[in-house]
């Protein structure tokens, strides 16, 4: 059939499973074909229709308005997140590899952490990677600045900041050391500590509120519970993506659908679904280095005791942080959850995990974060499923223990009466920060530590040669005319900082640069 309408979909523009059930094909066409709306697709998608071109958003996950979040850890894991938060990498450890999966991708449900590119990095990127060759720090630096004040970046007022925040603050500067309010983009933050549940008023400035209604309100289409399969081809180049509607909770299935792109498409589905698209079509074989050198920033936190009242249940989520350390590979930030996520970082199961819950509303949490170095990779299984492979170097865990130290030590100085630090070698609490030293006793071995992987960067990077890189300095595939890739998977490394604003700004200059371009 021809052309889906939207008119025959939610007022949003949106058009999910139920709007085109009926439907044996979906068929469309665009200038450009978007895979993905988290935060580099939903930019692009706001980038090119501000140019004046024609865009399909094609996004896996589903779309849920503001009014339809809940509170419940549960039902934020079963709708918002990739399998419910289950999607681990394999190493020594099972590390779980949180991402988001609905329309806004992950930024519908990060701590609203918004950093810019560190100058080491991009120096680092340039002396190594030739990035100064595609553009200037200045260059990035506009486009932050923009950023900025599309997206109402700036630090937690005292309004919302919240007792966890404070304390870590006190931390910090009790061990001697510089920390900031965290830059966030939050318009009018309302402090319901609920920003990995997804945003219950609105507020934070995820792609879903924000970029991606911009590109809809520009004439942009949106076709939700939408999974990419094949990426066809013709007369030499990239000019669609075919697969088809699929609920990701459910797993029932849809009608097909065929999406034509006059100018390109561009994979923005991630450092972890980008590379699989790549490898099931054939793309990037040259340099061997499709779905390789996964990097990301492991980290784990540390849960504090206190006499006052902390209560997690309000303030910032993540309203406090120091890069103090950060020459030394980590970052340290506050970090609020819900009961339901506490109750898994408890010691104790039955009545003595009942009975450790009972302090919840005196508990204070934070978290260091390693720029690891180690080097890790995506491909798919024998069965079609996502096999990530990710180990910690014996390095990257002594940074981690390291972190773990200054964690108990800052508990302590902000007046913690016991810290439970989590590590497996150490008792379930500790009453001092002296107790902390025994961790570097502890055996190099990441099965101690309770650690999630975020941040998510290199496996399709940027580089001169297709033999030593995937995409090219303009953020084409090599070999490959009319696709692009435009997140993380092109970053060289990772960055010790929270990536979404730098991917934004990435993915701005790339797509302002493809607006241009003429085919």
């Amino acid at each position: 059939m021809s052309r889906a309408e939207t008119t025959s979909g939610p007022a949003s523009g949106i058009l999910g499973l139920a709007d085109v059930q009926s439907q044996a094909l979906v068929e469309d066409s665009a200038d450009v074909v978007i895979i993905g709306s988290g935060a580099a697709g939903a930019t692009a998608a706001r980038v090119l229709t501000d140019a004046g071109l024609d865009v399909i958003l094609v996004e896996e996950g589903a779309h849920l308005p503001t009014a339809k979040l809940r509170s419940d850890a549960y039902s934020s894991f079963k709708h918002l997140w990739r399998d419910m938060g289950f999607q681990v990498a394999e190493g020594r450890a099972f590390t779980p590899v949180l991402q988001g999966r609905a329309v806004g991708g992950t930024t519908v449900v990060n701590g609203a952490i918004i950093h810019r590119l560190p100058e080491p990095i991009y120096d680092l990127w340039a002396a190594e990677h030739a990035v100064d060759k595609s553009f200037s720090y200045r260059q990035l630096t506009d486009v932050f600045d923009q950023l900025d004040r599309e997206l109402s970046v700036g630090p937690a007022p005292d309004a919302v900041f919240g007792v966890n925040n404070q304390l870590m603050q006190l931390g910090v500067e009790g061990i001697g050391a510089r920390g900031n309010r965290i830059r966030r983009n939050v318009k009018d933050c309302q402090g319901s500590a609920h920003c990995n549940q997804g945003c219950p008023t609105g507020r934070k400035q995820s792609m879903d509120v924000s970029y991606v209604p911009q590109a809809l309100a520009r004439g942009a289409r949106l076709y939700a519970q939408c999974r990419a399969e094949t990426l066809h081809s013709k007369s030499g180049r990239v000019s669609g993506v075919r697969g088809r509607f699929l609920d990701p909770v459910t797993k029932q299935k849809g009608p097909r659908f065929s999406f034509h792109a006059r100018r390109a498409v561009v994979l923005c589905a991630s450092a972890i679904q980008t590379p699989q698209l790549l490898q099931a079509n054939g793309f990037g074989r040259a340099s061997q280095l499709v779905g390789e050198r996964l990097q990301c920033h492991p980290g784990t936190g540390v849960v504090g005791v206190f006499d006052n009242p902390v209560k997690l249940s309000f303030g910032a989520t993540q309203g406090f942080e120091t890069t103090h350390f950060w020459h030394e590979r980590m970052k340290f930030e506050s970090v609020a959850m819900p009961l339901e996520f506490a109750a898994a970082r408890l010691p104790g199961i039955g009545p003595e995990l009942m009975h450790e819950l009972e302090s919840f509303n005196h508990l204070a949490i934070w978290g260091v974060q390693v720029r690891a170095q180690a080097f890790g990779s995506v491909h798919k299984n024998l069965f079609g499923s996502t096999k990530i492979q990710y180990d910690m170097l014996d390095s990257d865990i002594e940074i981690l223990k390291l972190g773990v130290q200054r964690l108990i030590r800052m508990m302590f100085a902000a007046g913690a009466k016991q810290v439970l630090p989590g590590v497996h070698g150490l008792p379930d609490r500790i009453d001092s920060a002296d107790e902390a030293e025994r961790l570097f006793s502890l055996p190099n071995d990441p099965r101690l530590f309770h650690c999630i992987a975020a941040h998510l960067f290199g496996t399709a990077k940027m580089g001169l040669s297709k033999y030593s890189s995937v995409v090219d300095l303009n953020c084409q595939v090599h070999d490959a005319p009319g696709l692009y890739v435009f997140d993380s998977s092109v970053f060289p490394t990772n960055m010790g900082v929270n990536p979404q604003h730098s991917i934004c700004a990435v993915s701005w200059l790339m797509s302002e640069r493809l607006a241009t371009r003429k085919h």
